[in-house]
């Protein structure tokens, strides 16, 4: 397992739990989960496209 995995693992454990910690009591609180998951996800997958330059998708 990579760390690209390990990330996406730990963002998708965390948008099934926040709604049972009550984080999406307000709106404010869900505008917050949103960009900051989204900014998580969004900058890891760049870095792991565009720096390390590898991906595992085979072109046939």
């Amino acid at each position: 397992m990579t760390t690209f995995h390990l990330i996406h693992i730990i963002v998708g454990a965390w948008l099934i739990l926040a709604p049972l910690v009550g984080i999406f009591a307000t709106y404010q609180g869900l505008v917050w989960n949103s960009v900051i998951v989204g900014a998580v996800v969004g900058l890891y997958n760049a870095w792991y496209l565009f720096a390390r330059q590898n991906v595992e998708v085979k072109r046939s």
